[in-house]
């Protein structure tokens, strides 16, 4: 039998070694950068703002001005920041006249601290609206009832001039309980 040492031992090419070579540092190298990469904050933020961009609450203030003026979008972080200012206002003669400009351009809100505030309004039909809205909610259960609601639907019930209103408010005051 013939020994090991006979056979002529394989000796690498310069080309195989280098191959090696290419496989063993180069792989690893690229994924340690990589993880590097996905872990910095520039990334984070890339893919936060993509993410934004493509979900379905998507705001168009995201967007690009050229790209919202062709997609012809309205401006709905616009109207939210406008919507904060509203509820912001404590005096509330200053918030009537702010709520009956606003409601002038713009549907009910679906905040329903804000509706809350609005039964308080002077204009009987600006009452009538809020409370339309607040029942639309509670019907379709996306009602989260504020802690002033059913005190202040009380006073709709004593206050308002109009029977329905008062009717309707003891309603969904006696439905949110």
């Amino acid at each position: 039998m013939p020994d090991d040492d006979d056979k002529p031992k394989r000796t690498r090419s310069w080309r195989e070694i280098d191959k090696m070579r290419d496989k063993s540092g180069s792989s690893r190298r690229s994924d340690r950068e990589s993880d590097r990469f996905q872990s910095s904050t520039k990334y984070t933020q890339y893919k936060t703002n993509l993410d934004r961009l493509f979900s379905q609450g998507v705001a168009s203030s995201a967007l690009p001005d050229h790209l919202r003026e062709k997609l012809g979008t309205p401006d709905e972080g616009a109207q939210e920041e406008e919507r904060k200012k509203l509820y912001a206002i404590e005096d509330p003669k200053a918030f009537y006249a702010a709520a009956t400009g606003y409601l002038k351009s713009h549907e009910l809100p679906g905040d329903p601290r804000l509706l809350d505030r609005l039964l308080g309004h002077p204009d009987d039909d600006v009452i009538e609206r809020a409370l339309t809205r607040l029942e639309e909610m509670h019907k379709a259960g996306t009602l989260k009832v504020p802690p002033s609601l059913s005190q202040r639907l009380a006073s709709v019930e004593i206050e308002s001039g109009l029977p329905a209103i008062r009717r309707r408010a003891a309603d969904l005051r006696k439905a949110i309980r």
